[in-house]
């Protein structure tokens, strides 16, 4: 849909240059090649203004048509008839037929309907990509950089390690700076060690630890994008060339809704792999995790 607004504002332009062109012509002298008709035209101001609305329209739609597919860009280029009439009726007093505004509701609707179902056919599939990604991996290791905000701390502070997975609830990250310690879930228990000490807990007994072993595992390999029972899951486009997708998950679980308010992947379609995950916090800290070097199976 970010094609739209650029378009409604290339089809503005447009029209207003047709507009002052028409209050162009119709100060003009009759053609003639004589000094009254030349006058005419190069001392008016609305010929001049009507080009440079054809200018900076002409350099948005080479903006519209690098950036959006043809096939995309091209047919909404008929909005601008939308605006052409509604701007006979209001500069010129011109009296259009009902018949018209019918086409003219046409019109709209099929530029909306060229628009939104790409994107949404676009979405689905490559959501289907990640699931399926994340189905067929039956183990993952990679390096990863997290780096903490909080509001107490003026500096983010930066770890970091070595993250291993395997199916279908097993998952180690090892921090090698600047200080380690392992956070490891396996099975139905969770394992925290340092120098100084190891603690086990058994997350039959906790449910905060079990949600959160369940949402890591779900959340590293792909996993929670399958289903809308955990979260409500918006799928986009980073950009025009889709080099990029990002998934924005809103917790439907109280208890995950105490952890984080929102959770941002990012995965790229070359292999279809979670390589940042955004963990937002309900106080408004944030967690980034870059994953890098992954080998998965």
């Amino acid at each position: 849909m970010k094609v739209i607004p650029l378009v409604i504002i290339q089809c503005l332009l447009l029209t207003a240059g047709q507009v002052l062109l028409k209050f162009a012509l119709m100060r003009m002298a009759p053609f003639g090649w004589n000094r009254t008709f030349w006058s005419s035209v190069l001392l008016n101001w609305q010929f001049a203004a009507c080009g440079l609305c054809f200018l900076a329209a002409s350099l948005l739609w080479m903006y519209v048509v690098k950036t959006f597919p043809f096939s995309l860009a091209y047919p909404m280029v008929s909005l601008s008839f939308v605006v052409g009439m509604v701007a006979a009726v209001v500069f010129f007093h011109e009296q259009v037929a009902w018949s018209r505004w019918v086409g003219v509701l046409l019109i709209v609707a099929g530029c909306l309907l060229i628009a939104a179902p790409a994107q949404a056919q676009d979405a689905k599939a490559a959501r289907q990509h990640i699931v399926d990604a994340a189905k067929g991996m039956k183990t993952m290791t990679c390096d990863f950089v997290q780096t903490k905000q909080t509001k107490l701390l003026t500096s983010a502070a930066v770890s970091k390690g070595r993250l291993s997975y395997r199916q279908p609830d097993w998952l180690c990250w090892e921090y090698l700076s600047p200080t380690a310690h392992t956070f490891k879930i396996d099975g139905q228990k969770v394992t925290t060690s340092d120098s100084r000490r190891t603690r086990e807990v058994d997350i039959r007994r906790n449910r905060m630890y079990r949600e959160m072993a369940r949402l890591m595992t779900n959340i590293m390999s792909g996993q929670s994008l399958d289903g809308d029972e955990d979260f409500q899951v918006t799928l986009a486009p980073a950009d025009a060339k889709k080099s990029e997708w990002v998934a924005t998950l809103v917790p439907r679980r109280k208890e995950v809704r105490r952890m984080f308010s929102t959770i941002v992947l990012r995965v790229t379609p070359d292999r279809w792999l979670v390589r940042q995950v955004e963990l937002i916090e309900a106080k408004g800290d944030k967690t980034v995790i870059e994953l890098t070097h992954v080998v998965v199976n």
